[in-house]
């Protein structure tokens, strides 16, 4: 449906020359295991490495809460002198700094380091949905659009809810009117879609 940036890395302690390698190079997800975080810092490790930044593989740490304000503040908090730290983040962080949701801390905290791919996004079901196609969830959307609930990664107004948001508008549906469940990450919402708890998951094809 769009093209989204998701792939992003903020970095604390590294100098942006990499003048030395890091001794315990780590990537923080922020959120549970499988999303888009987990794969930017794998896709970051693939490239440090290939780049001979780093001659070790990059430790994956998970660290889920509030979209990515628990990483960030305890980043900024306990690890702002750390050179072997780096975090994945994506515009829902962005969203949140700039929602005030950091609470003290602002987008001058950290320093932002590269944006590393895009992904496309998709409106997924389970195979045996009782919506077979896009179509499907139209119609019943328009039926009755409470009756059915959307999961994503990320809070409201972030890339996924947009996601949703841009499908209701082009089909003339007022997005206020859909069941969104927010999860930490794209990992959280696959499990619930797997598990019966919600009907569509939007997230990014990758």
């Amino acid at each position: 449906m769009k093209l989204k940036i998701f792939c992003s890395v903020l970095i604390f302690g590294f100098s942006l020359t990499f003048a030395k390698e890091p001794n315990r190079p780590e990537c923080i997800a922020p959120a549970q295991p499988g999303g888009g975080f987990d794969l930017t810092c794998k896709l970051i490790q693939v490239g440090m490495l290939k780049a001979n930044i780093i001659s070790t593989p990059m430790r994956v740490t998970y660290m889920p809460g509030g979209v990515g304000v628990v990483a960030y503040n305890t980043m900024v908090n306990n690890r702002s002198k750390d050179g072997n730290v780096v975090v994945a983040f994506s515009s829902g962080t962005l969203l949140n700094i700039a929602t005030g949701k950091h609470g003290k801390y602002n987008e001058n905290n950290v320093k932002w380091l590269t944006s590393a791919g895009v992904d496309y996004g998709m409106i997924a079901v389970k195979s045996d949905s009782p919506y077979k196609n896009l179509e499907d969830l139209i119609n019943a959307l328009h039926k009755d659009p409470n009756s059915i609930s959307i999961g994503a990664g990320g809070s409201i107004g972030g890339q996924d809810w947009m996601q949703t948001a841009l499908l209701a508008k082009t089909i003339n549906i007022d997005v206020k009117k859909i069941r969104y469940v927010a999860f930490e990450g794209g990992g959280d919402a696959l499990t619930s879609l797997l598990g019966n708890h919600i009907d569509v998951i939007s997230a990014g094809i990758a």
